[in-house]
């Protein structure tokens, strides 16, 4: 389990299940940020090992977001579609950080104490 702190960076956190499905599923994930938000229900993705995940994201103002641990990121532009793809290797919680265009923002993640 990760603490988000107050004022986080992060817009999401990609959760992939061990459970290798008999054939994989291409999952396309539409995510519209607002605001520098994701709604609350779309803010953990839950999908399978194997699976081809498109990620299509839209913002109402000029972004980065970066896949920690798949190490990719993609620049999200006021009124177009940007989309990002990867197969679903390693398994475990990933996330998703946001950079703002006028420099980079980093969150700062800590292991929650239960």
């Amino acid at each position: 389990m990760i603490l988000i702190l107050p004022f986080s960076w992060i817009v999401a956190t990609i959760v992939i299940l061990t459970v290798t499905p008999l054939s994989a599923e291409p999952r396309v994930i539409d995510l519209p940020i607002r605001g520098g938000v994701l709604p609350v229900e779309q803010r953990v993705i839950r999908v399978l090992q194997g699976d081809v995940v498109t990620l299509r994201w839209t913002s109402d103002r000029a972004l980065t977001v970066h896949l920690h641990g798949y190490d990719i990121e993609q620049r999200i532009i006021p009124g177009t579609t940007t989309t990002m793809t990867l197969t679903a290797r390693a398994t475990g919680r990933f996330s998703i950080e946001r950079h703002e265009t006028q420099g980079h923002r980093a969150s700062t993640l800590r292991p929650a104490r239960d």
